[in-house]
């Protein structure tokens, strides 16, 4: 059962221009001829929420690696991946960071996003926070059954919150899903209004310490197995025909920004202020992160696992035809592929 404890949300924009002149001089002689500047590229990133998800995009532009590549990006702020996946596809964006849950779902309704960039992956990342000293045990997942869970519907969190109920041996139909807006869910908590939330761990610390230590953590032991989520980076048809070299160019800072948070111990500490998070905090929540731009096998197998997941929970209805090509003609590897070939694995 699902129903919501507010009207539909709206979502912040937080508009950030990141401008850099660049210019090139050449003398011939004793004159020097007129400065030519290369033509700067501009682009429109879309994030879902604020937070260290989306850290690997982040250091990229804190390092200034997209000034250093010649483009302007200009960035949207929405509450869910979902919602910045929206802004994508309506054309107000050239790229959406979204995790994998919400591409999933614009699949199985007929639309079309696609994964060009698949930067991290975690398994933990991903929480149920509940009350303490409640009716639920921290350590007994199968308490949570008859309980009301809050989340956001249609998003990772949900899909967390049905491989977790699986882990426990439990189904979606054993709880009420309350679909609900992150910044709403410590108060509900700890009002009582919900018995638990499954939301990202930042919004889990934020709950413990806005309910001075009312809320606990719900054990994760086994989790890995049923769930893992991938940070993405989606883009449209229109814009890898239309802008190919845009795309490409993203494909580089990625790395870039990759190899950065490999050798550089001190990144958390670039993007600490933007998402209001200690640095220790985002080094110790994002230890269980794998920041490396791949396509392989299990990325499409987790795209596949979560669109049955979705259509056997009643939440969508399934394609006239098969999931696996469906989801696989939604992953555009080719920019990865060409500028590191040994990263695509796929078929």
């Amino acid at each position: 059962m699902t129903r919501s404890l507010q009207p539909p949300h709206r979502f912040s924009i937080d508009r950030r221009r990141l401008l850099i002149g660049a210019g090139a001089v050449t003398t011939t002689g004793l004159l020097g001829a007129p400065a030519i500047a290369q033509a700067r590229s501009k682009a429109v990133l879309a994030y879902g929420s604020t937070g260290y998800t989306w850290a690997l995009p982040y250091v990229a532009e804190a390092a200034g690696l997209w000034q250093k590549a010649n483009v302007d990006l200009a960035t949207s702020s929405f509450e869910t991946g979902r919602d910045s996946m929206q802004a994508l596809l309506s054309g107000s964006a050239d790229f959406s960071a979204s995790t994998d849950t919400p591409l999933v779902f614009a699949a199985l309704t007929g639309l079309r996003p696609v994964a060009v960039i698949n930067y991290s992956r975690y398994s933990r990342d991903m929480k149920i926070a509940i009350k303490k000293g409640g009716p639920i045990d921290p350590r007994n997942p199968v308490s949570l059954k008859g309980r009301k869970i809050a989340t956001r519907i249609g998003t990772s969190g949900q899909f967390f919150l049905a491989k977790y109920l699986e882990l426990a041996g439990l189904k979606l139909q054993d709880v009420t899903v309350v679909d609900l807006a992150p910044n709403n869910m410590t108060t509900a908590l700890v009002r009582g209004d919900i018995d638990a939330f499954a939301w990202v761990s930042q919004t889990v610390g934020v709950a413990q310490k806005q309910s001075n230590g009312q809320v606990e953590e719900m054990s994760l032991d086994g989790i890995e197995k049923y769930f893992q989520s991938h940070q993405l980076l989606l883009t449209t048809e229109r814009v890898l025909k239309e802008k190919p070299e845009l795309v490409n160019t993203a494909v580089k800072v990625f790395l870039e920004a990759e190899a950065r948070i490999a050798s550089d111990r001190s990144w958390p500490q670039t993007i600490a202020e933007r998402i209001k998070t200690p640095a220790n905090d985002i080094s110790d929540a994002t230890s269980t992160f794998t920041f490396k731009l791949t396509f392989d096998e299990r990325f499409v197998d987790d795209l596949v696992n979560q669109a049955q997941w979705a259509i056997d929970a009643g939440l969508a209805k399934p394609p006239k035809g098969e999931l696996r090509p469906l989801l696989r003609g939604l992953v555009a590897d080719g920019p990865v592929k060409t500028a590191k070939p040994d990263r695509v694995t796929l078929t």
